[in-house]
């Protein structure tokens, strides 16, 4: 095992399949927001196949983006070759016994890939919750961050609709009721904030009425 193996190279590359995955959970939302959510994954070997799949819904579970993305690869293509690459609008998930994977269909994300050839992961918003956790610390790729602020910024506003980063305190948000959490009005409204106190156009409606609530003067 070299070195190479886990060094990640032609960012601007990475950064255009990155914007197509955005994509793909964007239209995932306006199509089929009960199905799909909002994390995309695609698996990009050494001949350049790419294969993009989004998270979904099994049953009472999720499936996770990366475990859709290496699915989709394994069942159209064939084994995932050395040299491969996974981009993902979020970094692998690691919980083993917490609410994350007792929701979510199969082993974590990191497990699947410890047990793939991949040893090279590129992500567009690095989740700080499993930052702590042994079995990240103990997986067995590499993962870099998009360094495109746009991109990461995109990444980390999909993020923000299922990670709570925060206590939850309330079941509304400034008077806006909140739907499950307050996390997607909080990033809203730090976006609008950020920028001036400006309206969002955002797919998420909970984004949107926190960046009101700042426009608003809240």
């Amino acid at each position: 095992m070299n070195l190479s193996d886990f060094q990640i190279h032609s960012s601007d590359k990475l950064d255009r399949i990155l914007t197509e995955l955005c994509e793909l959970v964007v239209r995932g939302q306006q199509n089929n927001p009960d199905q799909y959510g909002v994390v995309a994954a695609a698996v990009l070997d050494p001949d350049n196949k790419v294969v993009s799949a989004l998270n979904y819904k099994h049953g009472d579970k999720s499936v996770h983006a990366e475990r859709a993305a290496i699915d989709l690869y394994h069942s159209t293509i064939g084994k995932i070759p050395p040299g491969s690459i996974i981009i993902t609008t979020c970094s692998p998930c690691s919980e083993s016994n917490d609410e994350t994977a007792q929701g979510r269909y199969g082993e974590s994300c990191t497990d699947l890939i410890n047990k793939s050839n991949v040893r090279k992961v590129y992500s567009g918003y690095e989740d700080p919750s499993q930052n702590h956790s042994d079995r990240y610390e103990s997986k067995k790729f590499h993962v870099a961050t998009t360094r495109n602020p746009k991109l990461h910024e995109l990444c980390h506003m999909f993020a923000n609709t299922f990670l709570d980063n925060q206590q939850l305190d309330e079941l509304s948000f400034l008077g806006s009721p909140c739907t499950k959490d307050c996390s997607g009005h909080r990033a809203g409204y730090n976006w609008s904030k950020q920028r001036g106190n400006i309206h969002a156009a955002s797919w998420s409606p909970s984004f949107n009425n926190g960046a009101a609530l700042a426009a608003a003067g809240k």
